[in-house]
């Protein structure tokens, strides 16, 4: 790795609360985000089951 592509990560590094957790996780725009994600993820794997169980 070049020192060009070190400097950029080092610049572009999220921020970190003190105990290294990134402070994105607790983010309450990431956490509806995930949810939502699990929640559509959910309701694929229903649809996929009924739509088998009803062919």
């Amino acid at each position: 790795m070049d020192q060009v592509t070190r400097d950029l990560l080092v610049r572009t590094e999220p921020p970190h609360r003190a105990n290294g957790e990134r402070k994105l996780a607790h983010n309450v725009f990431m956490q509806a985000t995930w949810g939502l994600l699990g929640v559509a993820a959910l309701g694929q794997l229903f649809l996929l089951v009924w739509l088998d169980v009803m062919s």
